[in-house]
């Protein structure tokens, strides 16, 4: 399956757990499609029209979308929009403490993952990812 991570880019970056759930993904046998959010310039060099070109085409090629939303983004916002219009499988990852919007939460045939601890988060992507 070809899985398209969506994770914050500009404010609220987090390398090192972008990592960490890209890594899960790949360990599942999976496709990684948006390869640039493990990048150590994730797209900071290219226009803001090439952005919208790529991250759409990404969304669009995909199969299932994995978004991390415990810090707003509204990039990520607008990959979940997309993936729900286009009817992909979304998995959705956020720390129990997070603030959420409510219209995220009120979005249908999202698939959830809140999680305490980076452990439990993978462990439960997993599950996800190989069923």
């Amino acid at each position: 399956m070809r899985v398209y991570l969506s994770v914050p880019i500009i404010g609220g970056r987090n390398l090192e757990l972008a990592k960490t759930i890209s890594n899960v993904i790949i360990e599942c046998g999976h496709e990684l499609t948006s390869e640039w959010v493990i990048s150590e310039d994730p797209g900071f060099s290219v226009s803001p029209n090439y952005v919208y070109e790529r991250d759409t085409s990404g969304v669009k090629t995909s199969d299932i979308i994995v978004a991390e939303v415990s810090t707003p983004s509204h990039g990520v916002g607008m990959e979940i929009m997309l993936a729900i219009a286009l009817r992909k499988r979304i998995i959705v990852l956020a720390r129990r403490d997070a603030q959420i919007s409510r219209m995220l939460l009120g979005a249908p045939n999202i698939e959830w993952i809140f999680y305490d601890e980076i452990e439990e988060m993978t462990q439960k992507l997993k599950e996800k990812l190989r069923s």
